[in-house]
């Protein structure tokens, strides 16, 4: 008969998640791991072998929190620039506030430090393929968002939506839990209005279209 694990690693990634948001993430250690979640060293070493590989997998599960979130209020596959994709833009920003009440430790982690600043970029293969396929799937997101609102999913129209569900959602909630308030409704009210008002202003041309009503410069030969 299998031997029962006393330590799943969602457990484990829970007691190094407290640890690390109940002060600075140097106190996170291997070692400190192991004496909070009552696990033996080897135990904590087999399960993520460096203190990097640990932080970097608390900021992975945070982020698929996160995105999972984000995709379920795509309720509805936006067309191009279809009505809907206003509404779907406005839902992705307000994720975030639901992430922030249902997993709290999780939203502090993730929004109240860089990723650079968690850990270095020396990993293994095995975790640089998952942040990869990670943000590919967050950029694959924000080509949807852009063409359900516009039509196209080029880098002016892509940067546009991510001050809607990024630079925004993230600049609000960071204050909110370095301030330890709540992320109320009034927060979310705020939030949407701001979305829309962005999304109400017009994108630049494409540099593309730009460049073809340039005009070509002369020559001075």
């Amino acid at each position: 008969m299998s031997r029962q694990r006393l330590h799943t690693l969602d457990d484990l990634l829970d007691v190094a998640e407290q640890i690390v948001t109940s002060g600075e993430p140097s106190g996170l250690t291997l070692r400190s791991l192991a004496a909070a979640a009552g696990a033996s060293n080897g135990t904590i070493y087999h399960a993520f072998g460096s203190k990097d590989v640990l932080l970097a997998r608390l900021w992975l599960r945070s982020w698929a929190r996160l995105g999972d979130l984000m995709t379920e209020a795509m309720s509805a596959e936006p067309a191009e620039a279809d009505a809907r994709g206003v509404d779907a833009v406005v839902g992705v920003a307000l994720a975030p506030v639901e992430f922030v009440r249902r997993f709290p430790a999780s939203a502090r982690l993730f929004f109240a430090q860089r990723r650079d600043q968690l850990f270095s970029g020396d990993l293994p293969d095995e975790v640089e393929e998952e942040m990869n396929a990670a943000q590919a799937r967050f950029v694959e997101l924000l080509i949807r968002l852009a063409r359900g609102v516009w039509g196209r999913g080029d880098r002016i129209a892509v940067e546009a939506i991510s001050v809607c569900v990024v630079d925004l959602p993230g600049g609000i909630l960071r204050r909110c839990l370095i301030e330890g308030r709540e992320a109320d409704d009034a927060t979310a009210v705020r939030l949407e209005a701001a979305v829309r008002a962005i999304l109400g202003v017009p994108l630049e041309p494409r540099h593309s279209e730009i460049a073809a009503e340039s005009p070509t410069p002369r020559s001075n030969s």
